[in-house]
């Protein structure tokens, strides 16, 4: 469908909107400190591998190259992020105008994203449900096309699918977008034509090295996925309250509101294309929203969803449509605003009270707390390590911090003492006979660690500890165990079987 009335300067308008929102990101990323997560991914950048334990690679390969071109800095690492959403404007642009809208209705649903604080961070942040909600904004495309009879649709879907399956699995969750196009005749004839299985077929072969390193490595990422990720529960609704309180406050209240008005405005079009967007944006929300009555679900798993519902926004009018987006783009702007600035200047919140209705409220410290002294720890370490020893710790987030905040030059192991789930790639880095002998200094934050150590290595002392200080008072204090001839390495710091002829692998 054609865009009514679309000028140039309605081009020009989404041009500008767009380029402002790279500005912005490029500016946050460059400012704001990296995350446990974002330094685990730019360290698994540094181990190129077909996939990774718990992530696949499409969003982790780009790190290596920006990188090499910006340094290890927090731009760089960012990178992937910021170009997968610079991918979701442009997606976006010719979504909005098949469903009968143009430019200028597409910069202001680029504008309305960033007032959802879910989006204001997601856009910068690496991670991989960037890289997801690009390819479920252009799956969502795809289909919609599809109902509205253009069968070489089925080549961006299948693309579509695969490269968002090499971003993040849940991916697939966009597949019933195709049902409303399938109850359409004319495409449900395209099953008669080669198209639709080549298609899918390109897609499978897209996710090919997600397999590759499956087979490799017994199937793990494919179990971890299946059942080593989730704690299953008697049926509550704590975890569904949990999932809908925090969609709402990601999305701010009005502008949820105002999205649940035009989906249901959008539903009662009965056009196929209209009900393809519909069912991308309710999939995620609804399965999600299920899998929350037994079991703990991200709050930010539902958020494809709300960005491919904001096309429906700025497309459907009703009643209090403008007064819901006014005061959500405000609530929206002031609470990203309040958290940019927590994060640039954490030390304002330590030991911060308010009082209320005669109560007193303070901020948790650990919380902030986690926020400093990873620089200061990975110097101090440096200066403390022998020729040959490596760091260690059992906080996968800590040692990828660390490594970051080194500039690389601190070789650290992942040790897995305490049982932890998430972020094991490092243990797939080295084989045991790499490991095997070597001296650890390792650092941590808990107490009785050094019981499991001592069955691992041959000796284990511990030494002056490192306390992160500030304002003059010490809010973290990071113990340190000399760890010397590492006799049994497999299972705590690899998983990887010994390589039949010996050899060492760096």
């Amino acid at each position: 469908m054609a865009p009514h009335c679309e000028t140039a300067s309605d081009r020009w308008l989404f041009a500008a909107v767009v380029m402002a929102g790279v500005a912005l990101h490029a500016w946050l990323a460059a400012s704001l400190p990296l995350s446990g997560d974002e330094a685990y991914y730019w360290d698994c950048a540094r181990h190129l591998d077909w996939s990774y334990f718990d992530q696949p690679g499409l969003v982790i390969w780009p790190i290596r190259l920006a990188t090499a071109v910006l340094g290890d800095t927090a731009l760089a690492v960012r990178f992937p992020a910021m170009l997968a959403s610079l991918l979701s404007a442009f997606f976006l642009l010719p979504l909005v105008r098949r469903l009968g809208g143009g430019a200028r209705q597409a910069a202001v649903a680029v504008v309305l994203w960033h007032a959802m604080p879910v989006y204001f961070f997601g856009a910068f942040y690496e991670s991989t449900d960037a890289g997801m909600m690009a390819a479920w904004i252009g799956a969502t495309w795809a289909a919609v096309a599809l109902a509205q009879g253009e069968r070489r649709a089925w080549w961006g879907f299948g693309l579509a699918l695969g490269l968002g399956f090499l971003a993040k699995f849940p991916i697939v969750l966009a597949l019933p977008a195709l049902v409303p196009a399938l109850r359409v005749p004319a495409v449900r004839r395209h099953l008669a034509t080669p198209v639709p299985w080549l298609a899918a077929a390109m897609s499978c072969v897209l996710t090919a090295p997600v397999w590759i390193w499956a087979a490799r490595h017994h199937w793990d990422n494919i179990r971890f996925q299946l059942s080593g990720r989730h704690e299953t529960h008697h049926l509550t609704l704590r975890y569904l309250g949990e999932f809908v309180g925090a969609n709402l406050l990601l999305a701010t209240p009005f502008l949820a509101a105002a999205l649940a008005v035009a989906w249901w405005r959008g539903w009662r079009r009965r056009d196929p294309a209209w009900r393809v967007l519909l069912v991308a944006a309710a999939s995620p929300l609804v399965v999600f929203g299920l899998v929350s009555l037994r079991e703990r679900v991200g709050g930010h798993w539902g958020v494809p969803g709300l960005v491919v519902a904001m096309a429906a926004l700025v497309l459907i009018e009703f009643r209090g449509r403008r007064t819901l987006i006014a005061l959500g783009a405000v609530f929206g702007f002031v609470l990203s605003l309040a958290l940019v600035t927590a994060v640039l200047h954490p030390e304002q919140l330590l030991g911060r009270r308010w009082h209320l209705a005669g109560r007193t409220f303070e901020v948790p410290e650990r919380p902030v707390a986690m926020a400093f002294g990873y620089r200061e720890v990975a110097a101090d370490l440096q200066s403390r390590l022998a020729p040959g020893e490596w760091a260690a710790c059992e906080s996968y987030t800590t040692v990828h911090l660390l490594a970051f905040y080194s500039g690389g030059r601190l070789p650290v192991l992942l040790a897995r003492l305490t049982g932890g789930r998430h972020g094991l790639a490092g243990l797939y880095w080295h084989r045991p006979e790499t490991l095997q002998g070597r001296d650890v200094l390792f650092v941590t934050e808990r107490e009785g660690v050094e019981d499991r150590l001592a069955g691992l290595f041959l000796s284990v002392e511990e030494e002056a500890p490192i306390e992160v200080r500030v304002a003059g008072r010490v809010i973290r204090t990071f113990r340190v165990l000399r760890c010397q001839d590492l006799l049994h390495p497999e299972g705590a710091f690899t998983l990887l079987p010994r390589s039949p002829s010996g050899a060492m692998d760096g």
